[in-house]
């Protein structure tokens, strides 16, 4: 299997988001490691104007960016739902290669379930599309792709209709799932729609409290890491595991990924970030 600059991209991004999948069990208060102060439940981990920015490397090459937002907010049928898109651009200077430009649309309400999804993908010829819409009342998942065109409208080209049996996630509303949760433990399965396949993650999570050095700050950054592997091997080259660590704090932001291809290891890192006066946690002795 050849793995190119663009499927690393986009094998990144559905990863970083199953890296920092959570789980339903309390961290257990005797436990030594958890430097439990940092923690305050009053603060929402979802925070309208909050910009998350990572940088990605493949080996000892910078081959992309992957960006975060959370754009809105509104009251729905007695739900809190908030909109929130991703960006992914490939390196510029690697244009010779790729020019890869993908963008993420999501609709998720306050416990971070998803409602609707939307992807874009540029290149230098088209922008294709994929919609995803949730209707929990009838337990369906309605599916459609095709073109974007240059006035705006979306053509479609076909569509799917997926029966579903609870509350689901997309690639990006799961990244958010993950950070609601972060101050709970288990081992436990995940399961997210990417196209019309429901595919699944075993994580383990609460593996240990740590702490992590990135270039962004000049501390090292108290975290908590988990480990996992996925079960759909080789879609996008990877060979199964993977790992990573969040903020051990409210706002449980993840700070590095790392996950195996089949060519090496991919390594995704807090850059930046927007969150009112949010720093990343430094370590306590």
């Amino acid at each position: 299997m050849r793995l190119s600059i663009s499927t690393v991209i986009g094998f990144v991004f559905l990863q970083i988001v199953a890296v920092f999948t959570m789980q339903n069990e309390k961290l257990s208060a005797q436990s030594s490691n958890q430097n439990s102060e940092s923690v305050d439940q009053s603060e929402r981990m979802l925070q309208v104007g909050e910009e998350l920015e990572y940088s990605v490397h493949y080996s000892f090459f910078n081959i992309g960016t992957i960006h975060f937002k959370v754009t809105d907010k509104e009251e729905r049928n007695g739900r809190v739902i908030y909109r929130a898109c991703t960006i992914i651009d490939s390196n510029p200077s690697l244009s010779w290669l790729v020019d890869l430009h993908i963008r993420f649309y999501s609709e998720i309400d306050q416990d971070a379930f998803t409602y609707r999804w939307l992807s874009e993908d540029s290149t230098s010829k088209k922008v294709t599309y994929r919609k995803m819409r949730f209707d929990y009342e009838t337990h369906k998942m309605y599916f459609e792709w095709g073109e974007k065109l240059r006035t705006n409208e979306y053509k479609k080209t076909d569509g799917r209709i997926i029966n579903i049996t609870n509350n689901c996630q997309d690639g990006l509303s799961l990244f958010y799932y993950a950070r609601e949760h972060a101050i709970e433990k288990m081992q436990t399965k995940i399961s997210t729609f990417v196209d019309t396949n429901e595919v699944i993650a075993n994580i383990n999570f609460g593996v240990e409290h740590l702490e992590e050095n990135i270039d962004a700050v000049d501390y090292p950054v108290d975290v908590i890491k988990l480990e996992g592997r996925a079960d759909f091997v080789g879609v996008f080259g990877l060979t199964g595991g993977f790992e990573g660590v969040f903020t051990n704090d409210a706002a449980s932001i993840p700070i590095t990924a790392r996950m195996k291809v089949i060519l090496g290891s991919v390594k995704v890192e807090l850059k930046s970030w927007k969150r009112g006066n949010w720093i990343p946690p430094k370590v306590v002795n």
